[in-house]
């Protein structure tokens, strides 16, 4: 059974303090290129999310339904896609390919190009692994769901 282990990165805030989070280290494959990344696991998320710049920089297709993200007091505009992405392990043997995962590209507000970060949602990732948060032991655990058949490579 393939499991990948992450631990949780420590982050500073703004205000000075220190928070973890379930970060973990992915490679975003596009048209163009890849990208080696961190996202964030958010289960409250719905649906994993790329920033425009990352989005055109890897060359994932922006030709989708167009829509509207709400988040906690904001929302932005986005773009359907899928994207591709490989969950890094500590080996290359280890990594994790997985296709045409459900996303949705923000767009940048006023044509100025805004830093974001990607978030894995629940959608095509909490599907595919079965995910546990440690934090006391700071550990995070991706194991691929029994349910699913076919999805790596």
């Amino acid at each position: 059974m393939m499991v990948l282990t992450y631990r949780f990165k420590k982050e500073k805030l703004e205000n000075g303090r220190y928070a973890v989070r379930p970060r973990i280290l992915v490679v975003l494959k596009g048209k163009n290129s890849s990208i080696e990344i961190p996202a964030l696991i958010d289960s409250g998320c719905d649906t994993t999310v790329i920033p425009e710049g990352i989005a055109k920089a890897t060359g994932i297709d922006m030709e989708g339904e167009k829509g509207k993200l709400f988040a906690f007091r904001e929302s932005s505009e986005v773009i359907s896609s899928k994207a591709n992405f490989t969950f890094l392990g500590k080996l290359p043997r280890d990594s994790v390919n997985v296709d045409h995962i459900p996303v949705l590209i923000t767009l940048s507000k006023k044509r100025v190009e805004e830093e974001g970060e990607i978030v894995l949602g629940v959608e095509g990732v909490f599907d595919i692994f079965d995910i546990t948060f440690k934090k006391s032991q700071n550990k995070i655990i991706l194991k691929k769901s029994s349910k699913v058949k076919g999805h790596f490579s």
